[in-house]
Formats: C-alpha cells, sequence, structure tokens
C-alpha cells in the first residue's frame, strides 16, 4: 500500500480521498479562527519520507478548470522566492470531489515556547476592543508596536517585523494580491531555544486571490478581449492591507496610494521595489509551478496572468521612475544566456 503523500499525484493533483482512503488518519482537525473557511483542516501525512502536518485549503468548484487561486497561490510562492520573501510550501489537491491547495512550513521547527498568532489575535488583543474588517496597515503597525511595548521588545525587532509587513505589501501590489487583510498575516511569536523573545513575520499562507484569481472564467476571456476593460478592472486589483481613507487621493486607484505611502522617504523600501521590478520574472514562476506539479496550468489563465502582470509592472514602473522596456529586454536577455 502506497504512503507517500506524493504517490497520489494525478495529473498535477495530488488525490487526498485515495490517500486518506488507503491511510486513514486520526490527526485531522479543523482550523478556526476569524475569517477562515471552516472547511479547511490540519491532517498529519507522509511526505517526501517524513511524517509532518499539512494544511488542506478545499475550494468550492465542481469543476478543475475553472478555479484558477489553486493556481494563483503557486505562482505567488515562486515570485516570492525571487524576493526573498517566505511563503509556505503549496501544492495542488482535489479532495471531497472540490480542489484543494495543501500546505506546510509554516514553522519549520517547534519549539516549546515559540507558537503562531494570528493578525486578528495581535490587533483584538491591543487598544483594538473589537474585531473590524476595516483594519488598515497603520493598524496593524500600532498593534506590533503595542506588542512589543507589552512584552518589552527590543525596538529592532519591531522595526525588522514592521518592515517585512511593507515588504509583503510591496510584493502583493506587484501580484494583484486583492485578499491581504491584516487578519491574513500570521507572526511567530515567543522564543527558540538559546535566545530571546521576539515577534516576527510568519511565512504567507493565505494568498489565495492574486493574479487576477480573483476573477471568473467568462471574464478573463472578455478582458483577453478588451484591452480597456481589462485596464479598468487591473486598476482595481487593490489589497485590502491598504493605507487609511484620509491618506487616499481620489485620483490615484487605492493600489498607488499604499505604493506612494510605502515608498514616500524610505529609500529600503524603494530599493525593494525596484528589485521586486528587476528581480520578479513571470516567465519562471509559471515554469517552475508546471515542473513543479508535473502538469500544464490552463492556458487562458496563463495567457491573463502574463497580460495583467505586464500591466501593473509597466504602471509601477512609471509611479517609480524606472524603464518598463529596459527591464524587459534584461530579463529577456537573461532568459536567452540561461538557453544557451
Amino acid at each position: 500500500m502506497k504512503s507517500n503523500i506524493e504517490d497520489y499525484r494525478k495529473d498535477g493533483f495530488i488525490d487526498l480521498d485515495e490517500y486518506f482512503l488507503d491511510n486513514p488518519s486520526n490527526f485531522t482537525y479543523p482550523y478556526y479562527i476569524d475569517g477562515y473557511d471552516e472547511m479547511n483542516f490540519w491532517t498529519r501525512v507522509k511526505k517526501e519520507e517524513e511524517e509532518k502536518f499539512i494544511y488542506v485549503k478545499p475550494r468550492d468548484s465542481e469543476c478543475i478548470g475553472s478555479n484558477y487561486s489553486v493556481y494563483s497561490e503557486l505562482i505567488y510562492e515562486e515570485l516570492m522566492k525571487q524576493v526573498g520573501i517566505d511563503t509556505a510550501k503549496f501544492d495542488l489537491a482535489t479532495y471531497d470531489g472540490n480542489l484543494a491547495t495543501i500546505s506546510d512550513n509554516v514553522l519549520e521547527e517547534y519549539s516549546y515556547n515559540e507558537f503562531i498568532i494570528n493578525g486578528s489575535e495581535l490587533l483584538e488583543s491591543r487598544r483594538y476592543l473589537t474585531y473590524d474588517n476595516d483594519y488598515d496597515i497603520e493598524d496593524l503597525f500600532d498593534a506590533v508596536h503595542e506588542y512589543c511595548l507589552a512584552e518589552y521588545l527590543d525596538e529592532d525587532i519591531e522595526n525588522k517585523c514592521i518592515e517585512d509587513i511593507q515588504k509583503v505589501c510591496i510584493a502583493d501590489i506587484f501580484t494583484l494580491a486583492t485578499d491581504r487583510k491584516p487578519t491574513d498575516l500570521d507572526f511567530i511569536v515567543g522564543k527558540k531555544e538559546n535566545s530571546e523573545d521576539t515577534i516576527e513575520l510568519a511565512p504567507l499562507c493565505h494568498n489565495t486571490y492574486c493574479l487576477g484569481s480573483n476573477f471568473n472564467e467568462d471574464e478573463i476571456y472578455d478582458m483577453l478581449e478588451n484591452e480597456d476593460m481589462l485596464v479598468d478592472r487591473i486598476n482595481l486589483c487593490y489589497s485590502d492591507t491598504g493605507v487609511p481613507e484620509y491618506k487616499r487621493e481620489e485620483e490615484y486607484p487605492y493600489w498607488e496610494d499604499t505604493l506612494y505611502y510605502l515608498l514616500d522617504e524610505n529609500e529600503e523600501n524603494i530599493f525593494f521595489a525596484k528589485k521586486c521590478a528587476e528581480e520578479m520574472d513571470i516567465n519562471k514562476a509559471i515554469q517552475e509551478v508546471e515542473k513543479k506539479i508535473e502538469s500544464k496550468i490552463p492556458s487562458e489563465y496563463k495567457e491573463f496572468v502574463h497580460v495583467a502582470w505586464d500591466n501593473r509592472l509597466q504602471n509601477i514602473c512609471e509611479c517609480i521612475g524606472l524603464d518598463y522596456y529596459k527591464i524587459i529586454d534584461n530579463k529577456c536577455y537573461e532568459r536567452e544566456m540561461e538557453e544557451i
């Protein structure tokens, strides 16, 4: 009987139903946190000759080509690798007749005094008394600051945590992420062995809607045929982890307001934004995903991702004063050299 979860991959998807049929598990349990789907659960599996917990996120979909978010999470992971942002390791699966993603490594090594808290816990446990869907990026910075004060953490720890949040927000702007709420970030708190207490951003694991995967199949076909519609709809792709309402300018799309806010007189963020523009390579990311899952991403979604990515990249380059065409030429040259 097969016991390694990788042995159950079919056409790019790991068949969890067949895996659980052959390997009944007593270690599945739901994951209840504000805003999370009750269908999600953790389970212990054998993966690459190692016993580990994975997190399963089923999608409510009847047809495997109609829900692109399972592919977008894997592409997002590859793009983040290119600029040094940690994410959970994603893979594709089917479960109970639906699409699903599975992920692991939110904590590589658990220690007795180290654990994860969700952004909602961080916000609500400080000066914020009730859950509010309208938390903005400054609320999250304030909550990190107050946590550090309460736990007597060093100012450098606080600054590093906030800087990492800012980098994620910048990267999300590049990837058209629309579902990054302040409550969708996790934090590792406590301490590792022989180290001081800390708070740091956990590997990203809530990347459901990015790269236009929030659009359905019909919308994607319509946008591919109508450039004006595509430009308008792409400009509406902005993250919920944005700036406060009073700092927004009506003439800018919300994503531009957030970008200007993060880059304003911040040399490190400007450098990181330029790094994203120059080093994020959507072609390489897609190739890596297809190699990983041993299958092809649906062609219509792949075409749309390229068009949407180029549109957003061109707009960002204009915002931060970069030569979009020079960046594209450099990437094409690098790709040609690799092929040689």
